[in-house]
């Protein structure tokens, strides 16, 4: 909410416009993602409402003070399904990702990028731009060039700086301390113990 209303550095409308679009789509993303689990997994948890919502969260925030509150409802709707299957991708494929950052907000933020171009509006906020269902197909292009470029920065950064840094201390534990468990293979103590 700080960082999202916060942002502006002033209280006006658009302030009160992103406060509400950022806990409508979190509130709407995170039901979103309760429903695909109950579908698909017969069993909603928790964890996936708590997931759902950071999903919503990340999705809502390039867009948080320029789209309409309805418009919130429906990338808080859609970030729930499309990150959810996401994540599934990523259990299906066994990629390293144990707090699911690449598909809530990597696939997320890449898919709030793409909805602000689409649904930006200056009746929300005159500072900015309409999108591409206002009219504006450049603006739209625009974000799709800023989604494409960002994500290629994140993967090179990151991939290089994984590779430096498994040079100096290895970025990845073996499999026998894997198995183990980190608390008893790099600590020496449980932290959770099974009943």
């Amino acid at each position: 909410y700080g960082f999202n209303a916060g942002s502006e550095l002033k209280v006006d409308a658009v302030t009160s416009q992103a406060f509400l679009n950022t806990d409508t789509a979190a509130s709407f993303a995170a039901v979103t993602w309760l429903i695909m689990a109950w579908i698909f997994e017969k069993k909603p948890k928790f964890l996936g409402l708590l997931t759902g919502s950071i999903a919503g969260l990340a999705t809502v925030t390039p867009c948080a003070g320029y789209v309409t509150l309805q418009v919130s409802v429906l990338i808080g709707i859609v970030a729930g399904i499309v990150c959810y299957y996401a994540i599934d991708l990523k259990n299906r494929l066994h990629w390293d990702d144990a707090l699911d950052v690449w598909g809530v907000h990597g696939v997320g933020g890449f898919l709030g990028i793409v909805m602000l171009g689409i649904f930006a509006t200056t009746t929300i906020n005159p500072n900015g731009a309409n999108g591409l269902f206002y009219g504006n197909s450049t603006f739209f292009l625009k974000q799709l060039v800023a989604g494409a470029v960002c994500s290629l920065y994140a993967f090179l950064f990151s991939y290089v700086a994984l590779a430096v840094i498994n040079k100096i201390t290895p970025v990845r534990v073996g499999l026998h301390e894997e198995e183990m468990g980190l608390d008893a293979s790099e600590h020496g103590e449980e932290a959770y113990l099974a009943d």
